[in-house]
């Protein structure tokens, strides 16, 4: 299981898992990116990523009656992918392995796994445009572009496998 392998890096930060806690709070069955999008505002930097050009500090609002909440773009997109990647590989993530309490599975085409690749590379070729490297220090900034390498090449995988 790479979930496993990633989980440092997927999960690690407070934001990371705040993600996961909002993908595992969104109930069973198979979630879907538009499902998603319903209850934050991810989509909003897919749509239009000029806005990942205006600072470090890019907000994804989470749903949430209670309070305002919010994680950090990056942090999202690599969650997000990691456990996509990991669902196309095995069927689902069982994210008990991985800080989590659950087993996430999805349900995604080709076109989106394309946007979520071009999403962590982005990433992984901007490092510096993003808070989550700059609270780093030089060896976990290493480890975490390693594991968000490795995190692409599988999505590269499952994308020429449909």
């Amino acid at each position: 299981m790479l979930i496993e392998k990633w989980k440092d890096t997927v999960f690690g930060s407070d934001y990371g898992g705040d993600f996961k806690d909002f993908l595992e709070g969104m109930g069973s069955g198979k979630l879907t990116l538009s499902e998603i999008y319903k209850h934050c505002d991810l989509k909003k930097y897919f749509d239009n990523p000029i806005l990942l050009n205006q600072s470090t500090d890019h907000n994804v609002q989470l749903e949430n009656p209670d309070f305002e909440q919010f994680v950090h773009y990056e942090d999202a997109v690599i969650a997000l992918t990691a456990i996509v990647v990991e669902c196309e590989l095995n069927g689902s993530a069982d994210l008990k392995n991985a800080y989590g309490s659950k087993i996430l599975s999805f349900e995604i085409g080709k076109p989106e796994l394309i946007h979520l690749k071009n999403a962590l590379a982005y990433i992984y070729g901007n490092a510096e445009k993003f808070v989550l490297f700059e609270m780093c220090s030089a060896e976990e900034r290493e480890e975490a572009l390693s594991d968000i390498a490795e995190i692409i090449e599988q999505l590269e995988n499952c994308i020429s496998k449909k």
